[in-house]
């Protein structure tokens, strides 16, 4: 992680496990922008996108190209070509009735990596680092490995539609020729604005299916609401406060 931070590898977009980084940074920039955006009477949205098992699908023939193209070349490479080629797996089935254990034939590995271990969390950090370059002309990506918001402005509605729209559809295309894919059912979007100003109606929608609109998230730790008043987080928090001064006193 020291050689990647030195030599400024990885998009400023991406606050995950790095270096001199954390939620907070990332929570301070998303909060930071949203304010300043209506601070200049401009409309915000906000996608919160969750990925489908993120570590489950990284594909290995599109993972070992990124890796040399940032840098890991010759003995690393071929040792990243050794850590991914020639495994396989079998799945293990037992019928605790007829007490018998039933194997499936073996496959070849060629997606996934490691959940839990040091490798997998920056492997995953190497193959989606292009994503905000894909967005970053429409929109504010921020992500905190998968976990990635993608916030649009506009003073215009018509245009913010427009913005919204292109940036939903860029990530989508990204994904699929990444061989990923976005979570619907973990896919929200929040429409910001001040307490005294009507929200904007925008519907969101991608291969025919569309994402809820809902008026408070829980990102990076932090509970937001779609006014930013902060009322949601300290709702979320009191009760936790009271069960840890109870213990102590």
């Amino acid at each position: 992680m020291n050689t990647v931070g030195k030599n400024n590898i990885l998009a400023e977009e991406q606050f995950g496990f790095r270096t001199k980084s954390a939620t907070n940074s990332a929570i301070y920039k998303l909060t930071n922008k949203m304010l300043m955006a209506l601070n200049n009477k401009c409309m915000v949205e906000d996608i919160f996108c969750g990925l489908e098992k993120a570590l489950d699908c990284v594909n290995h023939k599109i993972l070992l190209p990124k890796l040399e193209f940032y840098g890991i070349k010759r003995k690393a490479k071929l040792w990243f070509e050794s850590y991914f080629r020639n495994r396989y797996k079998k799945v293990l089935i037992t019928n605790n009735v007829l007490n018998r254990n039933y194997f499936s034939t073996w496959e070849e590995i060629k997606h996934g990596v490691l959940q839990g271990s040091i490798l997998g969390p920056l492997l995953l950090l190497f193959y989606i680092n292009d994503l905000p370059k894909a967005i970053n002309n429409k929109s504010v990506p921020i992500l905190f490995a998968d976990d990635t918001s993608i916030l649009i402005t506009s003073p215009n509605k018509n245009h913010l539609q427009i913005k919204i729209t292109a940036a939903f559809d860029f990530i989508n295309e990204w994904l699929n020729i990444n061989l990923l894919s976005i979570n619907f059912n973990k896919t929200q979007d929040i429409k910001f604005t001040t307490e005294n100003k009507p929200k904007t109606h925008i519907k969101i929608t991608y291969d025919n299916k569309q994402i809820t609109t809902i008026p408070n998230i829980k990102f990076l730790g932090i509970c937001i609401n779609d006014t930013i008043n902060w009322k949601y987080h300290i709702e979320y928090i009191l009760p936790k406060l009271s069960v840890v001064c109870n213990e102590n006193y």
